[in-house]
């Protein structure tokens, strides 16, 4: 069975590819293939921790799904009070002052 690697596994080797060590030293070290270091160095180049992480939502989308509900909140307590208003101007006579 294939060793799973975390992210922050992945990271260190991909540092450390970057920094110019050898890939076959850490195929060593860290039992790995040469492959999966250069899937997770190229990953990292084009996404960055998140990529490496396995996350299929990025940072972005995360951050636009957090606005994307602030604003349907939003609109729920603003329309409230905007359908009591329209329910009051259709029907004036039927509402008896105390």
């Amino acid at each position: 069975m294939a060793k799973s690697y975390d992210p922050d596994e992945k990271m260190e080797i991909v540092l450390r590819v970057i920094k110019g060590e050898k890939i076959s030293d850490l195929v060593d070290e860290y039992d790995v293939s040469r492959s999966s270091i250069y899937l997770w160095k190229n990953e990292f180049l084009d996404g960055g921790m998140s990529k490496l992480s396995g996350d299929s939502v990025t940072e972005q989308e995360a951050e636009l799904k957090e606005k994307d509900e602030q604003i349907k909140e939003m609109e729920k307590i603003i329309g409230q009070p905007k359908v009591q208003m329209e329910i009051l101007k259709k029907s004036p006579g039927r509402i008896k002052y105390c």
